[in-house]
C-alpha cells in the first residue's frame, strides 16, 4: 500500500534509528529561538525496554570536620601555644599548624599524634594578647581544615628579695649599710629589675631606696636596736615585668662603747674643795647605769647617773700637789664597762712680788673671773689670776709692734714648750713659751724691743706663767699698745 502527499510518493522507513527533527521555540522575551538537539538512543533489536529500577553510582567520600583547640601556658621565659585536633569520625588529622600571637606571625609545626605547639619568645610584654591557629591538613578528602583563637594575658616575673649588713653583728649606734638584692630566676636575661625598697622594723621604715637595674641597692641606717638578735622585713615593689616580694633577715647588735670627760673646779687653789663630775658620754641615747668616782684611791661617788650620763663628787681639802682621779662605769643595755683616769695638779699660790700694784689693778678689774691670764696691751702689763682674783702681777711686757699687732679677744692655752725656738724667725730662742693664739705666745723676751705678735716677759715672769698657766685655761686681751 502506498500513499501520495502533495503529489510525492510515500517512502516506508524501516531504519533502526529514527531521527526526528524538532523545532521548539525559544523564550517569548528572545524574539528567536534556539534549536537544541537531545540525542536518545533507539531499542535494539536485541533487547526490550526494561522494567526494572536503574542503579545509582557510588556517591563520594565526605572530609571528617576537624576541631582545633587552642590553649597558651603563659611564662616569662617564653610561653608555649599548643593546638590540640580531633575529627568528627575519630581520623587522625595530619598536616601542619601556623601560629600566631597579636596578628605577628610564630611559625609553623607539623602535627604529631593530634597537637602541635610553639614556644612565643621570652619578652612579650606584660598585659593581654591574643594568639591564633590554623591547622592545614595533608589531604582535604579526608579532614577538614581548622582554625581557632585564645586570648591570654603575658604575666610579671616572680621574683626573690633579700638583704643583708655582710657582717655577723653591728654595734649599737654605727651607721651601717644593708645590702640588698632582688633576683627573678623565671625572667629573661637582662630584665629591669628596678623598683622600690624598703626596710621595716614593724611599722617604723628602717631604711628605704631604689634598686638600680640589676636589682642591687645599698640602704645606709644608723643603728639604734637594742643589743641582741632582730627580724627586719625588706619589700621590694616590683617592676615592670617582675613582680613584688618580701622577705625576712635578722641583724646581731652588740654593746658600744662610751667615753669619758673628767672635770673639776676650775682655779683650784690649796684647801680649798673640788667638785669632780665624770660625764659619760654615747649615742645616739645617753648611756644610763652606775658609775664611780676615786680621789687618790677613795670612793667619792658613787650609783646611778642621771639622764645626761653625768655624775659627781667633792674631794675636801685638797692639797697642793698632784691628785689622781679614776671614774670607773658599769655599763649597761647599749653601753660597754669603761675606766678612764686624770690627774689634778693644784699648784701653791705664787708670792706676788707686785702685792700692791695687785691691789690697785684689782679695784677696776676688766678681766673676766673665767680668764687665768690678762694682758692689758694700753697699759703694756699682764698678770694671772684666779676666780677673778689677782695671784701675780701685773708684770711689765711689750706686745706686737705696727704692722704685727697682738689681737684682742679670749683665747685658750694649747700649747707649753719650755725651750722653744721659732721656726717663723731663724730658730731665735723663746724660752719658757705658752702658746694661746696661733704662734702666739707668753716667752721671756726684751721689754724695750717690741715683738712680732708676741708677749714679752721678764724671765722671772716668764717663769711664773710657764709653772702656773695650764692647756685649756683662758687668756683674755683687751685694749691698744701705745706704740
Amino acid at each position: 500500500m502506498s500513499s501520495t502527499r502533495f503529489g510525492m510518493p510515500a517512502r516506508i522507513i524501516t531504519a533502526g534509528l529514527l531521527s526526528l527533527a524538532l523545532v521548539a521555540c525559544g523564550p517569548a522575551s528572545s524574539g528567536s529561538g534556539t534549536l537544541q538537539s537531545i540525542s536518545t538512543p533507539a531499542p535494539s533489536a536485541a533487547s526490550a525496554p526494561s522494567t526494572a529500577a536503574s542503579s545509582s553510582p557510588p556517591a563520594a567520600p565526605v572530609a571528617a570536620t576537624t576541631t582545633l583547640t587552642l590553649t597558651v601556658t603563659p611564662d616569662p621565659a617564653g610561653s608555649t601555644v599548643l593546638a590540640v585536633l580531633s575529627t568528627s569520625t575519630g581520623v587522625p588529622a595530619t598536616g601542619t599548624v601556623t601560629f600566631s600571637v597579636d596578628g605577628a606571625a610564630l611559625g609553623t609545626a607539623a602535627v604529631a599524634g593530634g597537637q602541635a605547639s610553639i614556644v612565643i619568645p621570652a619578652g612579650l610584654p606584660v598585659g593581654d594578647h591574643s594568639a591564633a591557629a590554623t591547622f592545614a591538613p595533608d589531604n582535604t578528602a579526608t579532614v577538614t581544615d581548622a582554625s581557632a583563637t585564645a586570648a591570654f594575658a603575658a604575666a610579671k616575673a616572680g621574683s626573690a628579695v633579700s638583704a643583708s649588713v655582710g657582717k655577723d653583728s653591728i654595734r649599737y649606734g654605727d651607721q651601717e649599710t644593708f645590702e640588698i638584692t632582688v633576683q627573678a630566676p623565671g625572667a629573661p636575661a637582662g630584665t629591669d629589675l628596678t623598683g622600690h625598697v624598703t626596710v621595716t622594723d614593724g611599722a617604723e621604715i628602717v631604711a628605704e631606696g631604689d634598686t638600680d637595674p640589676a636589682g642591687n641597692a645599698a640602704l645606709s641606717v644608723y643603728n639604734t636596736a637594742d643589743p641582741g638578735s632582730k627580724t627586719y622585713l625588706v619589700s621590694y615593689s616590683g617592676g615592670a615585668a617582675v613582680e613584688a616580694s618580701t622577705s625576712q633577715f635578722a641583724v646581731q647588735t652588740t654593746q658600744t662603747n662610751v667615753d669619758i670627760a673628767i672635770s673639776w673646779t676650775d682655779n683650784l687653789l690649796p684647801g680649798g674643795d673640788a667638785v669632780i663630775t665624770a660625764d659619760i658620754i654615747g649615742t645616739p641615747q645617753s648611756p644610763s647605769g652606775n658609775a664611780t668616782i676615786s680621789y687618790d684611791g677613795n670612793q667619792i661617788a658613787g650609783g646611778a647617773i642621771d639622764d645626761n650620763g653625768k655624775i659627781s663628787g667633792t674631794a675636801s681639802a685638797v692639797t697642793a700637789g698632784d691628785h689622781q682621779i679614776k671614774v670607773s662605769y658599769a655599763g649597761d643595755v647599749r653601753f660597754e664597762p669603761n675606766t678612764s683616769s686624770a690627774t689634778l695638779t693644784v699648784k701653791e699660790p705664787v708670792a706676788n712680788p707686785n702685792a700692791a700694784g695687785a691691789a690697785a689693778a684689782q679695784a677696776g678689774n676688766p678681766c673676766p673671773a673665767t680668764a687665768s691670764a690678762c694682758i692689758d696691751l694700753s697699759n703694756e702689763q699682764a698678770w694671772l689670776q684666779s676666780g677673778g682674783q689677782i695671784t701675780y702681777g701685773p708684770v711689765p711686757i711689750t706686745s706686737g709692734a705696727a704692722g704685727s699687732r697682738t689681737r684682742t679677744g679670749t683665747f685658750s692655752v694649747f700649747w707649753l714648750d719650755k725651750n722653744h725656738k721659732s721656726s717663723l724667725f731663724n730658730n731665735a730662742p723663746m724660752p719658757n713659751s705658752v702658746f694661746f693664739d696661733g704662734d702666739i705666745a707668753f716667752h721671756q723676751g726684751s721689754l724695750y724691743d717690741q715683738s712680732n705678735g708676741c708677749i714679752h716677759l721678764s724671765w722671772d715672769a716668764s717663769e711664773t706663767f710657764f709653772n702656773t698657766l695650764s692647756v685649756g685655761e683662758k687668756v683674755y686681751v683687751w685694749g691698744a699698745a701705745p706704740y
